[in-house]
Formats: C-alpha cells, structure tokens, sequence
C-alpha cells in the first residue's frame, strides 16, 4: 500500500513536470522568436529548465535545453558554461549528453579573454 502511494506521488510528479515542460518550452520558444535578450528572464527560463531535467528528461526536453543555450551563448558566454556545467553535474557527470568537452569549454573561455 505504501508503495503504491509513493509510485502515485512520483507519477503525478512527472505528470506536474511535463505541463511546466510544456509552459516554458513555449516560453523559451518566444524568447528566440523575438530575439529576446533580458538575461534575468533567460536564466530564469534556464533555471526552470534544469529544475524540470531533474525529473522529466527526454529527447525533447533535453533539445530545448541545449536550444536556449546556444541562442544564450551570444549573449552571455560565461553564463551558459555555468548552466551547461550544473546540467552535468546533475544529469550528465560522464559528458555523454553533452559530450565531455572541458577544454571546448576552456578554450572558448581563453579566446574570449583574447578577443578583449
């Protein structure tokens, strides 16, 4: 019996996941539709993201994720390694979803400090 009630609580879990997912994704969709570039409202949008990743990742979910990194990237350089580093810590320690690419990392991080 207690089993099935916590079976219950984390369907309905996902189930609660999903329809954020489904919130934001058209959030983030908006974001780079109209060349939105407020930075709180992306990482805010990137903080829901990883929230939702914790509990309800797929293919999909996972793609919008990396969509918004790249169209943050131009943005705010250092923020999105910051975002795609808590990602791997917290769902991908092995580098297998985003690939284990430290030095990509670093190495845009070198060029960048060049460029100015």
């Amino acid at each position: 019996m207690e089993e099935e009630k916590i079976f219950d609580m984390c369907r309905e879990l996902i189930k609660l996941q999903k329809q954020q997912y489904e919130i934001v994704k058209r959030e983030i969709d908006g974001i780079i539709n109209n060349n939105i570039r407020s930075e709180m409202y992306i990482e805010r949008k990137l903080d829901e993201m990883l929230d939702i990743l914790s509990f309800y990742e797929n293919d999909e979910t996972l793609l919008t994720f990396r969509k918004l990194c790249r169209y943050y990237y131009d943005i705010n350089p250092q923020a999105t390694a910051d975002y795609i580093m808590f990602y791997k810590e917290q769902n991908d320690p092995e580098g297998v979803k985003f690939g284990n690419n430290k030095n990509k990392i670093e190495t845009d991080k070198t060029k960048e400090n060049e460029e100015r």
